[in-house]
């Protein structure tokens, strides 16, 4: 995994070759996270993620994973697109779309989705780095074990191991949380 110093030349940011490194990256990872978006959305979102990461590459430090701190700027800026739609749409009436949404359980388990996943994103945020880092790797950007165990220097039976606690957590948690564990 690449890191922020690989990105140096001549002590500037060459903000080119991460667009190139890792567009198709953020793109994959944002349709993952709302798939109802609009390509002009993402790619906004994408262009906004490199902008920022452009203004503030000073402030970090070189062995920063270059890929995690996208993830995070991009999962921000999503986000704040999504609540600032939900707010817009709140006056909206459902019984115009009727036909999109076919059913009250549709838009149940809608809402459901989207809860439940912002309920495993605050699970993982109170995780300890490393486990972050190997959930990140393994859910998100979709790493097989043996890639993980390298990028961390870590033995594969130790990714094995967390990526077993990690979904022993999150299992109870959301059953604390009320629920369903699939």
């Amino acid at each position: 995994m690449k890191k922020l110093k690989d990105y140096i030349e001549k002590e500037e940011l060459n903000i080119e070759k991460v667009i190139t490194d890792y567009s198709a990256f953020l793109y994959k990872n944002i349709k993952n996270h709302s798939y109802n978006l609009k390509i002009e959305d993402i790619e906004e979102i994408i262009a906004d993620t490199f902008f920022v990461l452009w203004k503030n590459y000073k402030k970090m430090d070189l062995d920063d994973k270059i890929s995690n701190y996208l993830i995070g700027v991009s999962k921000n800026i999503l986000f704040n697109k999504l609540r600032k739609n939900k707010t817009k749409y709140n006056s909206l009436n459902l019984e115009d779309y009727k036909d999109i949404a076919k059913t009250k359980d549709d838009v149940e388990k809608l809402y459901e989705g989207q809860d439940k996943m912002r309920f495993i994103e605050n699970i993982v945020d109170n995780m300890d780095k490393e486990s972050k880092e190997i959930f990140i790797l393994f859910y998100y950007e979709q790493r097989k074990i043996k890639e993980i165990s390298k990028i961390l220097g870590v033995s594969e039976a130790k990714v094995k191991t967390r990526l077993h606690r990690i979904r022993k957590r999150i299992k109870k948690e959301l059953e604390k949380g009320g629920y369903r564990y699939e």
